[in-house]
């Protein structure tokens, strides 16, 4: 059986043959329990019409190759090839012609310094962050990339890496993890990237509570142990999929202790998308005006 033919398999054939049965149906797909991981209720999902599968308590999703990483921590895709096959007791062809491995360029001559580039503080200011807040919990991370020079707003997390934002680009110079401000209160603020974070700065949410910043849904077990320690966590994450899928795991891990606070921002993406809409930028023309 090729790649093509593997990646064709119906996810609820593959889930059957795994033994899991499904145990509800919406008007998009099936229920299962999550193949990978303990659960209480049914959170899995697979539509069967687009062959995907979604997790709304870990946030992880994709087709029957994603579903084999998760269920053996492989990141290899041949080898998730091989195992998909041999759980559908199948033929896989031989040899295996993988691409050839191309070594991905990495960050070069970092500099980290104070957050003073125009460019940059105007790209957060056009977001609704004043330059005190910025460079109160953000610097400048000047780096080599491809052979050329740039820099980017720097947001450090527990593992001294850094988030990257500029106008252009977004991304993180490893390793990636939470980002965890304890001021040794009680409470804990919870957001998925640090622009949320640096928005709650601006509208007075934070109150000098502690804070875990995400810097990615991905990292959401990261913070479980942490947040352990809160009487009260409250959750500002993004309006969408992943974002409720997050404070599903949250509400499942710490229970009644979890608020979930986007009622704040109900027809906004995420916190800095409201934030944004309450200071709208004046335009050229209007300036004019004036």
């Amino acid at each position: 059986m090729n790649i093509d033919a593997i990646r064709q398999i119906p996810l609820v054939d593959f889930l059957n043959h795994l033994g899991y049965r499904p145990t509800g149906r919406d008007s998009k797909g099936l229920w299962f329990y999550s193949p990978y991981r303990n659960e209480r209720k049914p959170s899995f999902h697979v539509n069967p019409r687009k062959n995907l599968w979604f997790d709304f308590g870990s946030g992880a999703g994709g087709d029957i190759f994603n579903l084999a990483g998760e269920l053996t921590g492989e990141t290899d895709f041949i080898r998730r090839a091989e195992f998909i096959a041999q759980k559908m007791q199948l033929p896989v062809e031989k040899p295996y012609k993988p691409m050839p491995f191309k070594e991905e360029p990495t960050f070069e001559n970092v500099a980290i310094s104070r957050l003073e580039a125009p460019a940059l503080l105007k790209y957060l200011d056009d977001r609704g962050i004043p330059r005190d807040i910025a460079q109160r919990y953000c610097v400048q991370c000047d780096y080599e990339l491809h052979g050329k020079r740039y820099y980017a707003i720097g947001f450090e997390n527990n593992a001294h890496g850094y988030e990257l934002r500029n106008s252009f680009f977004k991304g993180s110079y490893p390793p990636k993890h939470i980002t965890h401000i304890a001021n040794g209160n009680a409470r804990c603020n919870v957001f998925e990237g640090f622009i949320d974070f640096l928005s709650a700065e601006r509208l007075g949410y934070n109150d000098g509570t502690d804070t875990i910043v995400l810097n990615s849904v991905s990292n959401l077990n990261k913070a479980i142990a942490p947040l352990r320690e809160y009487s009260l966590v409250s959750c500002y994450l993004d309006n969408d999929n992943a974002g409720r899928a997050a404070l599903v795991k949250l509400q499942q891990e710490l229970g009644d202790k979890v608020m979930d606070k986007s009622a704040l921002y109900p027809n906004h993406k995420d916190l800095n998308d409201y934030l944004m809409s309450l200071y709208p930028k004046q335009t050229a023309k209007s300036k004019l005006k004036l």
